[in-house]
C-alpha cells in the first residue's frame, strides 16, 4: 500500500460526498427542502470518515512524520492545512446544530445550514486540491524509502484497529445513504443532477 495514494483514494469517497453537498445546497439555494435525513447522514460520514479516519492520518501520521523530517521547514504549509480542518470541523458543527432548526421549517436555521455547507464545500474542495496536487507529491519527493516503509507500518497499525474496518464500511454505507437520497430528492422534484 502506497499510504499518500491511499490518501488520495480517500478523497475520491470525501469528493463524492462534497458532490453530494452541493446538490443539496443547490436546492437549498432554490427553496427547496431535502430531507433532514440526508444532512444527519452527511454530517456523520464527514465526521466518522473524513475527519476521524482520514485526517488523524494526515495529522497524526503523516504531519509528524514530515515535521520531525524538515524540522521546521514545512510547518506554515502543515499548519494551514490543519486550519483548513479545523475550520472544516467548526463547519461541520454549525450544519449539525442548525438541523432541529431546519426541521422545524425556521429560516434562520436554513440560512445557517447553507452558510455551514458552502464554507464546507469551498474549503474542502480548495484543501483536497492542494493535498493531492502539491503537498502529497512534496511529501513523495521527502521522504526515503524507509520513512515510506515506517509511515506504511503506522497507517496498517491504524487500520487494524478493533473496530477501524467496520467504522470503514458504515461510512462507505452512508455515502451510498447519502446518494440515495439527495437522488430521490431530485427525482421526486423533477431536478436535474
Amino acid at each position: 500500500m502506497n499510504v499518500l495514494k491511499e490518501l488520495i483514494r480517500e478523497h475520491t469517497h470525501i469528493l463524492q460526498g462534497i458532490q453530494y453537498l452541493e446538490m443539496a445546497r443547490s436546492a437549498l439555494e432554490n427553496n427547496l427542502s431535502p430531507p433532514a435525513a440526508f444532512f444527519h447522514t452527511a454530517a456523520l460520514f464527514f465526521s466518522n470518515y473524513a475527519d476521524q479516519l482520514h485526517h488523524f492520518k494526515e495529522e497524526y501520521l503523516l504531519f509528524s512524520l514530515l515535521a520531525a523530517k524538515k524540522g521546521g521547514k514545512i510547518d506554515l504549509e502543515m499548519g494551514a492545512l490543519r486550519h483548513q480542518h479545523e475550520l472544516n470541523r467548526r463547519s461541520i458543527k454549525k450544519i449539525k446544530s442548525s438541523l432541529n432548526g431546519y426541521e422545524a421549517d425556521n429560516e434562520i436555521s436554513t440560512t445557517a445550514l447553507l452558510e455551514g455547507l458552502a464554507a464546507y464545500i469551498s474549503i474542502l474542495k480548495r484543501h483536497i486540491n492542494r493535498e493531492d496536487q502539491f503537498f502529497f507529491p512534496m511529501a513523495e519527493s521527502e521522504l526515503s524509502d524507509s520513512e515510506k516503509e515506517l509511515l506504511h507500518t503506522r497507517f496498517l497499525e491504524e487500520a487494524s484497529g478493533s473496530n477501524t474496518k467496520q467504522l470503514i464500511a458504515g461510512n462507505l454505507d452512508r455515502l451510498k445513504e447519502m446518494k440515495k437520497l439527495i437522488s430521490n430528492f431530485y427525482s421526486h422534484h423533477d431536478l436535474e443532477n
